[in-house]
């Protein structure tokens, strides 16, 4: 990481006249704002701690974000002054579409620069709030790259930069959240914890709050590899972090504002950084509490409260940012965020290729756990090399731990976290299969079923393929490959198939496509030394 250009304190007088100066302009936003949308609601949740947790229900604003206070107070105010230009702005997401809703409210074009990455669903939605007074240009592969272009883009055309929290009037906007929390709560909260990445809400919010409820505990929460305000808190002057983590991707800034900045340092009483683990555990929390998803981000106060040190009698609060969560992140959020479930763990194994091998294994070694990932190609005749993934009782890995250490265990990598088993590389050679048949197949998604079916399958066949993930279903399904030793042992299986399993076939030809030319065992053998 690296320091940006030196920032020097600003003296106590300067920091008391910005703080009257934001006042200001947040009675002025308080005027304005509420031309587009209504107050969000408050909303609680009761945590483990005991502690209920007051909810800022942002996610139900008209963008399901709060960016939309900074944006449209900062554009109504260029506009109340006579402002009839273009606006120009650099967003991957929740600014560009307040931006955008508040360009065709108020009749204004604007060109929004976002990143090539940034998803259809976000592009669509920026597109149909703004309607044809946006135009989205794609440029670079991330926020910055975006910025850089919007802004040699505003000074080519004249065009008015609208920037996504270092700016007074933009922070006033997200004021307006704290001024909405002083008049709607029953009691003042004693901690408020809010998530943080350029630090426009956080430094507006806190404004308020250290104003109307002085005796509160103000906390920043940042996700681990984004804290860029926490370290430069900590260093007296804003530090730019060279490898950002992206997986919270509204708050992934790489240097905070520099107004947010000093009005931080001068409000905020501690900064604390959570996992992104931590993270989608709060987001999971939220669903089974109150059937809400939220985007990471804006999980990122509540997984701050959660792991907080908080007793019953404590009053904390957060604000739920936003909601403008990627569809496709959801399988993702869900695994990780299931940490105090049963340990995960994925083992690649060596065993003979051979008749029953596969069940054998499994009736050894995993027979009281949970399989969710199973990932095995045949390659030879003589060797097989499964990855086999399961979730471990906290009371069985010491148990398991013990077991695989034994000598009549066959040779073993721990591969969990490993590249090859998350990306399911599943190597297996179509050559060795004799008399082959693909299919899908269904079974109860319980611990032990995938087992039982195999034991009954290996009386007729052999298993050459497999691959299986736990989706978290109430039905699983896996691909699986069969060999028989002759067409007759082929045609049994199948009336057996057909009289006691659901599945659908799919064609030899398919399936030859998935067989690459490969070394399973130097395969197996650098997936233990990558761990």
């Amino acid at each position: 990481m690296t320091d940006s250009e030196s920032s020097t304190s600003n003296s106590a007088s300067e920091v008391v006249e910005l703080l009257r100066r934001l006042e200001s302009e947040t009675v002025a936003a308080l005027d304005r704002i509420y031309q587009l949308d209504k107050p969000t609601p408050l909303d609680c949740v009761e945590l483990e701690s005991g502690a209920n947790l007051t909810l800022k229900r942002e996610d139900l604003s008209v963008v399901h974000s709060y960016k939309w206070r900074g944006s449209f107070n900062k554009i109504s105010a260029m506009h109340e002054s006579g402002f009839t230009g273009k606006m120009v702005a650099a967003s991957a997401g929740n600014h560009a579409q307040g931006v955008a809703v508040t360009a065709k409210r108020l009749s204004l074009p604007a060109t929004i620069f976002m990143p090539r990455s940034t998803p259809l669903l976000k592009q669509e939605s920026v597109k149909n709030f703004g309607g044809d007074f946006i135009e989205i240009r794609l440029h670079g592969d991330s926020f910055d790259d975006a910025a850089a272009e919007a802004l040699r883009f505003a000074e080519s055309t004249g065009g008015v930069v609208i920037p996504p929290y270092d700016d007074l009037q933009v922070i006033a906007g997200q004021a307006t959240i704290g001024e909405e929390i002083a008049n709607e709560i029953a009691e003042p909260p004693t901690h408020v914890f809010l998530e943080v990445g350029g630090g426009g809400m956080a430094a507006g919010v806190a404004s308020v709050i250290r104003k109307k409820f002085p005796s509160a505990k103000l906390i920043v929460v940042e996700a681990v590899d984004q804290n860029s305000m926490g370290i430069s808190l900590a260093r007296g002057q804003r530090t730019t972090i060279e490898a950002l983590d992206r997986f919270c991707d509204g708050t992934a800034v790489a240097c905070p504002g520099k107004i947010p900045f000093e009005l931080c340092r001068h409000l905020i009483d501690q900064c604390i950084t959570v996992t992104n683990d931590q993270v989608c555990e709060a987001i999971q929390y939220l669903w089974q509490k109150k059937r809400t998803i939220v985007e990471p981000s804006a999980a990122l106060g509540v997984a701050g409260a959660i792991e907080y040190p908080l007793t019953p009698d404590d009053r904390p609060l957060t604000v739920l940012s936003g909601s403008n969560v990627d569809f496709m992140m959801l399988p993702k959020i869900a695994r990780r965020g299931q940490a105090k479930r049963p340990e995960t763990r994925y083992y690649a194994f060596e065993i003979n290729e051979q008749h029953g091998a596969m069940s054998g294994l499994l009736d050894r070694f995993f027979s009281n756990m949970n399989i969710i990932d199973f990932q095995y190609g045949k390659v030879s005749d003589t060797h097989a090399y499964p990855v086999i993934g399961i979730e471990v009782p906290h009371s069985e890995i010491g148990l398991l731990d013990q077991f695989l250490a034994d000598s009549s265990a066959p040779p073993h990598h721990d591969i969990t976290g490993s590249p090859g088993s998350e990306f399911r590389v599943i190597p297996f050679n179509m050559d060795e299969i004799a008399f082959p048949f693909f299919a899908v197949i269904e079974f109860a998604n319980r611990p032990g079923a995938l087992r039982e079916f195999m034991r009954f399958a290996s009386s007729l066949s052999s298993v050459c393929y497999m691959n299986y993930t736990d989706t978290g279903q109430t039905e699983g399904q896996a691909l699986m490959g069969f060999e028989f030793d002759n067409i007759g042992r082929q045609s049994e299986f199948l009336d057996w198939l057909q009289a006691t399993t659901k599945f659908q076939v799919v064609p030899t030809e398919i399936v030859r496509h998935f067989s690459p030319s490969s070394d399973a065992e130097l395969r197996w053998k650098s997936l233990g030394d990558a761990n």
